[in-house]
């Protein structure tokens, strides 16, 4: 089933992968394919206004991971899991290469997927991504490691259960709560009043976080991506801390840092513009370099053609 937003020319499609329904929504088009994956609980809606621009100039990807939104879960939690299954999704939307970003988890996924593939991988984005060191807020911690984040699904079923864990969500995302957009909220309440949201996003939060913090990480294994990357981050980020980003660009072939002033973790949803506007750039080198490929094969077509 395909719904279209007239307004956006996003189009809302549902595909069978394995078996398994995933959701997503595609926008724009261009020689170059931008894959959107969110972060942990989210949905692919968390990339709404970056989708909007980006979309300007590309074909633009965003899918809900498995067990978020409307695609349902699949047997691995883990990142690398899920970049097998990422890559099955691609295939069957016929993408052979794409610039891939992520946000939080979803940075993660992103690493992993070119690690599978990197020569599928054409360039990465990784937007205050997990894995990339040790550190995460101590609540984190108690959440992965003790009892306490068995009792989150439950909060589903109380009157204002879903209200607070989305307010205690924002508080921690964004040092400007109130900058982020209602639609979120509203969204966000939606995914907190799913018990099987919930606990998909427990278990998977408590397979990547333990008592020492991070697990599953992918810091020492960024040295062997060739393509370039970009780390963003915001300054004022309370889950994952800045200087992780430090630490990713230094061991990366390419990398390449641009840090947003006054904004959070979720700097998808909290400032989209500036993000974008660090992305763009970025992104438009890869429509270059694709369009001065084709240049040259034409030229050498020519050549050929005319001896």
């Amino acid at each position: 089933m395909t719904a279209v937003n007239a307004r956006t020319d996003a189009r809302r499609t549902t595909v069978y992968i394995r078996e398994t329904p995933v959701a997503y929504t595609e926008a724009g088009k261009g020689e170059t394919c931008v894959l959107l994956l969110h972060g942990l609980g989210g949905t692919s809606d968390d990339w709404r206004s970056v989708m909007r621009e980006l979309a300007r100039r590309h074909r633009v990807v965003a899918l809900d991971l498995p067990g978020y939104g409307d695609s349902g879960p699949i047997p691995g939690t883990s990142p690398a899991a899920v970049a097998d299954f990422v890559w099955a999704f691609a295939d069957v939307l016929g993408i052979s290469r794409a610039a891939i970003m992520g946000h939080s988890e979803g940075g993660s996924v992103a690493v992993n997927m070119a690690l599978q593939r990197p020569d599928r991988a054409t360039r990465l984005v990784l937007v205050s991504a997990a894995g990339l060191g040790r550190l995460i807020n101590p609540i984190f911690m108690v959440l992965g490691a003790t009892p306490v984040g068995a009792l989150v699904p439950r909060l589903a079923k109380l009157p204002v259960g879903p209200e607070a864990l989305v307010a205690a969500l924002a508080l921690f995302g964004s040092p400007r709560p109130w900058r982020v957009p209602k639609p979120w909220f509203t969204k966000m309440r939606q995914a907190a009043s799913s018990t099987g949201v919930l606990v998909h996003a427990v278990v998977t939060l408590r397979q990547g976080v333990s008592a020492r913090g991070q697990e599953n990480l992918v810091l020492d294994s960024l040295p062997q991506l060739p393509q370039p990357v970009l780390v963003a981050w915001g300054t004022h980020d309370a889950v994952l801390p800045v200087s992780q980003a430090w630490g990713a660009v230094r061991r990366l072939r390419q990398g390449r840092l641009a840090l947003v002033p006054c904004a959070g973790h979720l700097l998808p949803i909290e400032a989209p513009d500036r993000l974008v506007a660090a992305v763009a750039p970025f992104l438009a080198e890869v429509a270059l370099v694709t369009e001065g490929a084709a240049s040259t094969e034409q030229s050498a077509g020519t050549g050929a053609s005319s001896t």
